[in-house]
């Protein structure tokens, strides 16, 4: 019989189902808890929160925090703490058991620069995914939010803190989760900053419980080029996503893709500020807001370099996820000894050619 080859959803859904095989093996732990939780009942993946029932949650005062693609966000303060809600309406693409076994996998991640998840609801039209309240919003807001006069932007060693966070936080997702784009979900409203403005990434590893026609449409908000026009996910896909979002820290402008379902190299992000690169206008790509000093300069234009380089349209030339945490890790903040944006003083950035390693920057001075 003529084998015809497979969609991007059968691609998908074997996918899946090589990630719940491995699972298995230690699933029967799981399987136990599944059974013991009765529905209608929230259940709890850590142990340093305080216990409360749906009961608890539905009663409780709360907050409107925002409303996406899968469903709306709450913040409610239950039992004297606060606690973020998600509901969720497109997550049907497993089983019961299946899907307890993913939710406790992704409880068991611990790392400083994810959220945890706390506690899960499940029902089969509906799902709540309870974590902590980060206690400075998300970085979206920060970026694209609207700042009074007296209000500074982010300035360049706190945004450099947040890169650095968040090539941490993918990097244990990759080496923590046998699955295709462990994140799957990276854009700067799922990127968290806490009190001291440490970065905690949200919404991750939640791709393979998520139903794929709406996975497809609304996931991967920086869609590169292979996904948005082949459907095809691969290792580096994150890598695309986390590439417009340093370009989209650097350049203070919201991605123009994230807006439409497809991909157009005319609305790219990592485009434009090649265009500009190419006609030497550099110093024009970076966020006015962006409270530099005068050593940060080649420091900025490294990351910038580093940022082009994860959007390579050609996903062989992309970088992969330990070459970005080791150039990343070695970025330094600068002196504070004088400002990067004041009076003009006939300082621009440039740029030299192009070799096989990208784009090769100097400063004219």
């Amino acid at each position: 019989m003529h084998r015809t080859a497979s969609s991007p959803e059968e691609n998908s859904n074997k996918m899946v189902a090589s990630y719940y095989r491995d699972v298995h093996r230690e699933s029967s732990e799981t399987r136990s808890h599944a059974k013991k939780a009765d529905h209608g009942k929230l259940t709890f993946l850590k142990d340093d929160i305080e216990k409360f029932d749906l009961q608890d949650l539905l009663t409780a005062s709360a907050e409107v925090l925002g409303s996406g693609t899968f469903g709306s966000s709450y913040k409610a303060v239950v039992v004297g703490q606060p606690v973020v809600v998600k509901r969720y309406r497109h997550m049907n693409n497993v089983g019961r058991e299946e899907f307890h076994e993913h939710m406790r996998r992704l409880g068991r991640l611990k790392h400083p620069n994810l959220l945890p998840l706390a506690a899960y609801y499940n029902r089969r039209d509906e799902k709540l995914l309870v974590t902590e309240f980060a206690e400075n919003g998300s970085l979206a807001s920060h970026l694209h939010g609207n700042h009074s006069a007296e209000e500074d932007g982010l300035e360049w060693h706190i945004r450099l803190k947040i890169v650095k966070g968040v090539a941490r936080g993918l990097a244990f997702l990759y080496n923590e989760l046998p699955i295709i784009a462990p994140h799957g979900h990276l854009k700067s409203s799922n990127v968290l900053l806490d009190e001291s403005f440490e970065p905690l990434l949200t919404d991750y590893a939640l791709r393979p419980v998520v139903n794929p026609e709406h996975a497809h449409m609304f996931m991967m908000a920086y869609k590169s080029p292979e996904y948005a026009q082949q459907s095809r996910t691969s290792n580096k896909t994150d890598i695309w996503s986390f590439g417009v979002l340093i370009l989209e820290m650097l350049t203070g402008k919201f991605p123009e893709n994230y807006l439409t379902p497809c991909y157009s190299s005319d609305a790219d992000l990592a485009t434009w500020v090649n265009n500009m690169v190419k006609e030497k206008r550099t110093s024009e790509v970076f966020d006015k807001e962006i409270a530099g000093t005068k050593n940060s300069k080649g420091e900025m234009i490294k990351l910038l370099k580093i940022g082009l380089s994860c959007c390579e349209e050609d996903v062989e030339r992309r970088l992969d996820i330990k070459e970005v945490v080791e150039k990343i890790d070695v970025l330094k903040e600068g002196d504070d000894d004088e400002e990067l944006y004041g009076s003009n003083q006939g300082k621009a950035y440039s740029v030299r050619g192009n070799d096989q390693e990208g784009y090769s920057f100097t400063l004219d001075r």
